[in-house]
């Protein structure tokens, strides 16, 4: 009973103490013990201050490094998605271009026939460049016929033909060979592809000059007269030599292209003298 009255008293107190200084606040009793209590806890207030103002601004700072991170994702993001569409863009680009320059191709001669194809595969090593296409029998494809870039440079030829596929070795296949001749001096020889899907032009005999462009001669029956090879790009030897070493540029990239023609129209003679 003793210690219940000491606690209603305390409480008492303790309620009486809160309306006298809210009293005393009110009409301005306490203004001149503020002032010295503020002076006291200044300092206490600096140490504090200078204590805890390193802190905030650590955890401030990791708060603005966590914006900067995410917003350096969504950059990242939003650049990644525009050089997608920049490259979708060029290849598509690149696509129509091809096609424009086939359908140019096809309305030169009218008994020149074509049918258009795409690369879908590569078997590519340092003696060996056989690409697959798909095209085959079903689209009168023939083993033997003649495979061309969309601008009419010769590329290879047809060597197997399934249902709906053919294969065909590249001019730079070291299997390959086409009997050439520079275009307007009648000097003539073998183009061969070389290791590493180069081209050469072996026993060539007659004037010949870096620049010079090669063309299909027709000799053997295996490819028609005149198609583009490329042109020269290095000859080497002396007077002596009976065959100088001359090496032959592809007139296209035959490494990357993607879209090819195959000629129909011409049937190749099977003499054997051309692969």
């Amino acid at each position: 009973m003793l210690i219940f009255q000491r606690y209603q008293w305390w409480v008492a107190s303790m309620i009486g103490l809160a309306l006298f200084l809210a009293l005393a606040g009110q009409v301005g009793v306490l203004n001149p013990f503020q002032g010295v209590f503020l002076r006291i806890t200044s300092p206490v207030e600096s140490v504090l201050n200078g204590v805890f103002r390193p802190v905030a601004s650590l955890l401030s700072g990791a708060g603005e490094a966590g914006n900067l991170r995410d917003e350096n994702n969504r950059l990242r993001l939003e650049n990644e998605a525009l050089r997608n569409q920049v490259g979708e863009l060029q290849q598509n680009a690149e696509d129509i271009k091809g096609l424009r320059d086939a359908l140019n191709l096809t309305q030169g001669d009218q008994s020149v026939k074509y049918v258009a194809a795409d690369i879908v595969h590569r078997d590519a090593s340092p003696f060996t460049d056989v690409v697959t296409i798909n095209r085959g029998s079903g689209d009168q494809i023939q083993v033997g016929m003649v495979v061309v870039s969309t601008k009419g440079t010769l590329l290879g030829k047809v060597t197997k033909v399934t249902a709906t596929n053919s294969f065909v070795r590249l001019i730079t296949d070291t299997q390959s060979t086409v009997s050439a001749e520079i275009l307007g001096t009648g000097a003539d020889g073998s183009v061969k592809g070389t290791p590493n899907r180069g081209l050469s032009f072996d026993l060539a005999q007659g004037e010949i000059q870096v620049g010079d462009q090669v063309v299909t001669a027709g000799l053997g029956g295996g490819f028609p007269r005149g198609l583009p090879i490329g042109r020269v790009a290095s000859v080497s030897g002396t007077s002596q030599d009976l065959y100088k070493k001359v090496t032959v540029e592809p007139g296209v990239r035959i490494g990357t292209a993607e879209n090819v023609l195959v000629r129909t129209d011409f049937i190749p003679e099977s003499l054997g003298l051309e692969d």
